[in-house]
């Protein structure tokens, strides 16, 4: 349990697929080095495409890695923070949306709407990424977070509570009570 006034990170549901993160190391380097072929060998023109790839994928490469996203338990905040800059807050009681939705992915996120954009918080991922899920204590605090400053959420705080004992309890990510029943079965 946090303490009070504590920030507390949401984790991302990175991947454990050795897979992946090959795939992503090949991207962070042939990219570049297209980009440096195209440098020292096309004509001017194409050396501008290349320089606005570059540009483009460092662009994405920041916006992805420096986005965090915590809780602030002293206010009832959640707020995300998008290249160390752009940050935008909801209060939990203040927000017009508090479900669970699935992203088309294989993943449950958490969507926490405000009057503007909506946060997702990731809870748990059935994916090419393998299977995986926010610890039972994240999602205890999101219940207790959820329960504190919207307690009208009470089918959210539920979910939460169930989804973090079918975890404490060891059980299967495929199995657990968000996975089935926000994603689709394959």
């Amino acid at each position: 349990m946090a303490e009070p006034g504590a920030r507390v990170t949401v984790p991302r549901l990175l991947s454990g697929s050795a897979t992946t993160w090959l795939s992503l190391a090949a991207a962070v380097v042939a990219v570049p080095a297209v980009v440096g072929w195209a440098l020292a060998t096309q004509p001017p023109g194409n050396r501008v495409a290349a320089l606005v790839l570059a540009v483009a994928f460092a662009g994405f490469v920041a916006w992805v890695a420096l986005r965090r996203t915590w809780l602030d338990t002293r206010r009832g905040l959640v707020v995300q923070q998008v290249l160390l800059v752009l940050r935008r807050s909801t209060a939990w009681a203040d927000a017009e949306t508090v479900r669970f939705t699935p992203n088309r992915a294989g993943q449950v996120l958490l969507e926490v709407r405000g009057s503007g954009r909506p946060t997702y918080l990731p809870l748990v991922a059935v994916d090419v990424g393998g299977d995986r899920c926010q610890p039972p204590e994240v999602l205890g605090l999101l219940a207790d977070q959820v329960e504190t400053w919207a307690p009208s959420r009470t089918a959210v705080v539920r979910g939460l509570r169930a989804q973090a004992a079918h975890v404490e309890g060891g059980g299967d990510v495929r199995a657990s009570p968000l996975a089935r029943a926000h994603l689709a079965r394959t």
